[in-house]
């Protein structure tokens, strides 16, 4: 006699799910596993088949967000059994192949009742062979198989959850065959430190380990982020250990017992780990890491720094000050061209660790029809993924003009406003998105971008026409130079014209270096030895170029430049 299946009420787990997470309440995941079970619950009631129909469930994330992880402890839960199927192995060179396969796994599940079945990856179904349309016989059979099952042949139930990290890949047919949809939400915080603190429970640390700074410092982490930041960190203090030549005198069975000893993770550790994801990350999202910029690079401008700071860090630093939602997520500067826009903005995603996205308004323009607005959302979904993040859009003025205006015949530029301004009002349900927008000309652009909730805070970065302004940014472009002892940059500047931009001080410095390579590859084929093997600026130098330096905007410029300041101030 064949040995049959017999219900238990101990549910059967994956083997690879048979760790930490396993648990009833995994750390960070107990309010998505709680809300799963109250979707499940109704089909185990007396009666509950009938009342409810089906239960099926969409479970929607990015990877290794812990879809699986959350199926598993709400199977745990409530005591059923888990079939886990990849969709990837249902997939088939024909249509007929796949029907056969997903007939077969559902026919397998009902014997195994009461159970959920999981489908991960179930965006892979209903492709056809070439990846680019729907397979309409494929989708068919999954949508029968949905929601055609007989609620007087299925006591005890079968129940079905797909995860997916790709959900607008997913045939419109296939997901309205799930009623029920749930999304893994970003995790927050203190949901980050439970999930450290129980990966780390039982490893050796450093006692500068400080686990909610790193919490902190990993925003926009997903718990397979977290378990890989571990993964990171060990491998880190292996590296450390071995390079310190510690382990290169010792034995192969002394190195096997310091291994299962075990030795502490250090901050460095942790540091260099986080370091490595996090530039991965960004370069998964599109957003590549950009030259480290901190406040001592922007000189002058203190009035402005402090606007923006006020604007951003504040929510960073004080989320429970905003928990109403009342926050300004939008920051316009305008000003002559060369003043430091772009500067300030790499700058504050410097100092608060925050992702940084630049995009110039041209880039996004497209000339097929809906392309222009699909980049658009790209860009903000992007930065949705990569939060806490600051999406710069230069030129801003190039990418919504006043609508109503332009002259493209198809309206593009009409739609592309419209697209930009939805996608603004939709950051207000996203605590760490900040948007900073940077033109020479606010008066070209749409007057809706500029009302309270959008671009709500403009702020005018002007020219520096005080010596005290341009000294705190010449200073700050030769802090890295080698200067002669004799150099004075207030006689510097004595000799430039009053009025000058943080660019046109940059072009003084550049022209000067150049003087000095000059002069070292003069001497060099003389056959002179330099002083020193580092290139020294000298105060003829800077003279030299001081007296060659032309304004890059004149003063008419400048009076407009003010008109418009004085307009949008008093608006």
């Amino acid at each position: 006699m064949g040995v049959g299946s017999t219900l238990s009420p101990v549910p059967w787990l994956p083997s690879e799910e048979s760790t930490l997470w396993s648990s009833l309440s995994p750390p960070g995941l107990e309010a998505l596993v709680s809300e799963l079970c109250a979707v499940l619950k109704p089909r185990l009631q007396p009666g509950g088949a009938l009342l409810t129909g089906t239960s099926s469930v969409l479970l929607r994330g990015p990877p290794g967000c812990g879809k699986t992880t959350v199926v598993a402890a709400a199977c745990s839960h409530l005591g059923l059994h888990l079939l886990k199927v990849p969709c990837s192995s249902l997939c088939a060179d024909s249509s007929g192949a796949v029907e056969t396969k997903l007939q077969a796994i559902f026919s397998r599940a009902r014997r195994c009742r009461p159970a959920v079945l999981l489908l991960t990856a179930v965006d892979l179904l209903g492709r056809d062979r070439d990846g680019l349309g729907e397979d309409a016989r494929v989708v068919a059979v999954l949508r029968h198989l949905l929601l055609n099952e007989d609620p007087l042949n299925s006591c005890p139930p079968l129940m079905v959850v797909a995860t997916t990290s790709r959900a607008q890949d997913l045939p419109a047919d296939v997901q309205t065959a799930f009623p029920h949809e749930l999304e893994v939400p970003a995790l927050s915080e203190g949901q980050r430190l439970s999930i450290l603190r129980a990966l780390t429970a039982h490893l050796p640390l450093g006692q500068e380990v400080n686990l909610a700074q790193l919490a902190r410092r990993c925003a926009g982490f997903v718990v397979g982020d977290l378990y890989a930041l571990l993964t990171h960190s060990s491998r880190a203090a292996c590296t450390r250990i071995k390079n310190s030549g510690l382990a290169g005198g010792l034995t192969e069975e002394d190195e096997g017992e310091l291994c299962a000893a075990g030795f502490p993770l250090l901050a460095e550790d942790f540091g260099q780990a986080l370091e490595q994801l996090q530039t991965a990350h960004s370069q998964a999202v599109g957003a590549p890491k950009i030259p480290s910029v901190s406040w001592h690079d922007v000189g002058g401008l203190q009035e402005v720094k402090k606007e923006i700071l006020e604007t951003i860090q504040l929510p960073l630093e004080h989320p429970e000050l905003l928990s109403l939602g009342l926050r300004r997520s939008g920051l316009l500067l305008h000003g002559p061209p060369g003043t430091g826009k772009t500067l300030l903005a790499k700058a504050v995603a410097t100092e608060c660790s925050l992702t940084f996205l630049s995009v110039k308004g041209p880039e996004l323009i497209n000339m097929y029809v809906g392309q222009s607005e699909e980049n658009v959302r790209e860009v903000f979904a992007r930065a949705r993924a990569a939060a806490p993040c600051i999406i710069f859009f230069d030129e801003l003025d190039s990418l919504a003009p006043s609508r109503g205006r332009s002259g493209d015949s198809g309206g593009v530029m009409d739609r592309v406003v419209s697209q930009l301004l939805a996608e603004l009002d939709g950051l207000h349900s996203t605590q760490d998105v900040f948007v900073i927008g940077a033109t020479n000309r606010p008066d070209l652009l749409d007057p809706a971008l500029l009302r309270p909730g959008r671009f709500d805070k403009l702020v005018f970065v002007g020219a520096n026409e005080d010596r005290a302004s341009q000294l705190r940014v010449l200073s700050a472009i030769t802090r890295k130079f080698k200067l002669e002892p004799s150099v004075s940059l207030v006689n510097v500047l004595d000799c430039c014209p009053p009025q000058l931009t943080g660019a046109d001080l940059y072009s003084l410095c550049s022209d000067a270096m150049t003087a000095a390579l000059k002069r070292r590859v003069h001497d060099l084929e003389e056959g002179l030895e330099p002083g020193s093997s580092a290139l020294m600026l000298t105060m003829e130098d800077l003279l030299q170029a001081a007296a060659r330096l032309q304004p890059s905007v004149s003063e008419q410029e400048l009076l407009r430049y003010k008109r418009i300041q004085r307009k949008f101030a008093a608006c």
